[in-house]
């Protein structure tokens, strides 16, 4: 009689505890990117649109974060961890059962898609978004337009330039005139930006250099909001980003480029700690400039016994035209004619066979995990 309760007791046991496997609604498993190992410490969340977040489980021996039920309105999964990029998952239609995302040291993030020739040298700008009021193409009505749109709105945002704030930190290296970030110019719509302002471009370089090989008109200058405490914007779900894509205006997303045209060695320790002491010294404000500058140069000094074959490490200027021209940083956005330039390596003969579920309105750097999940899946099939 013993044995047969005890035989009783494990098959209950172990009905029981499948039953409570089949309860999950989602398994999520995080991985170091560059060493494959498991991550067991991060803080996973269920989120949506301007709900509180739900905090997951960790499964111990399964290795596995999980919930067990998604509420109505829930879409999105978040990965947070001091030591890696923020990242997530979201589907409006429904979370899948399982869910794998690979993080990455901030300073080191990479996307499956790449087919770019700056591939694996990422650093993700959380602090701000690029905008556009597509159909109005005059310098001066989009820049009146976006502030009267803030205004209206009542958003705490502000244009930011980049390029200009830095240029004030480092004691006006280019020797410019200019009183503020966007001032109103008196050029036609397609007439060249001269070397007298510093405008962040949509190629992804300044303006002050007029001889590149980029586009430089008064229409490819690119209008950059950062929020006016210096919080970063959500990854999805951002209540800002939606209320301005309401208003039919382009969101981009913004990466910046660690290389530069002098420069195409794949390791960046150097010039991360040189980057870190620039910023701790000058206290930079990442939400005003890009807080990674690729313009971090080392060179051999030329005098000296002893200092022959000492480093320095410097920021520089590049002259136009001297080197490649690699973008200080790029632009990415969920409209529907980005998807096919991101998968363009994949879907060639075929792009209407890799198209990926229309994006949220509300995406932020998110729409990068999106477009990832999604290569992935085409990969494989």
């Amino acid at each position: 009689m013993k044995q047969l309760f005890t035989l009783v007791f494990s098959f209950l046991s172990l009905f029981i505890y499948a039953q409570q496997k089949e309860t999950h609604q989602i398994k999520i498993y995080l991985e170091d990117a560059e060493t494959e190992k498991n991550i067991d410490d991060a803080k996973v969340t269920l989120e949506g649109f301007e709900i509180p977040p739900i905090i997951g489980l960790y499964d111990k021996k399964n290795k596995f974060y999980y919930f067990d039920e998604i509420p109505d309105g829930y879409n999105t999964i978040m990965a947070y961890h001091k030591k890696y990029n923020e990242k997530g998952y979201q589907n409006l239609e429904g979370l899948p059962g399982e869910l794998k995302l690979r993080l990455y040291n901030p300073l080191n993030v990479s996307y499956s898609f790449e087919s770019y020739i700056y591939k694996n040298t990422y650093v993700e700008d959380p602090y701000k978004i690029s905008i556009l009021k597509e159909g109005m193409l005059d310098y001066n009505t989009q820049k009146d337009f976006i502030n009267q749109t803030i205004k209206d709105l009542q958003l705490a945002v502000e244009l930011v330039n980049p390029y200009w704030e830095m240029n004030k930190i480092e004691n006006n290296p280019y020797g410019i005139s200019q009183k503020e970030g966007y001032p109103a110019l008196n050029l036609k719509e397609n007439q060249k930006v001269e070397g007298g302002y510093l405008f962040p471009l949509a190629g992804g370089v300044s303006s002050f250099f007029s001889d590149r090989s980029y586009s430089n008109t008064s229409r490819d200058i690119c209008f950059i909001l950062r929020k006016t405490d210096g919080s970063k914007f959500k990854r999805f779900n951002d209540p800002i980003i939606n209320k301005l894509k309401q208003q039919k205006i382009k969101i981009c997303a913004i990466l910046l480029n660690k290389k530069n045209g002098s420069d195409f060695t794949s390791k960046f320790k150097i010039r991360d700690k040189q980057n870190k002491k620039f910023n701790l010294k000058n206290k930079i404000d990442s939400s005003k400039v890009f807080f990674y500058d690729n313009n971090f140069r080392n060179e051999k000094k030329s005098f000296g016994l002893f200092r022959l074959f000492k480093k320095q490490h410097y920021l520089f200027f590049d002259e136009p035209n001297k080197y490649l021209q690699l973008p200080s940083f790029i632009l990415i956005s969920n409209e529907k004619d980005e998807t096919y330039n991101l998968f363009r390596e994949i879907g060639k003969e075929n792009p209407e066979t890799y198209r990926i579920p229309t994006p949220d309105n509300a995406l932020g750097l998110g729409i990068l995990d999106i477009y990832e999940y999604y290569s992935k899946a085409q990969q494989k099939t």
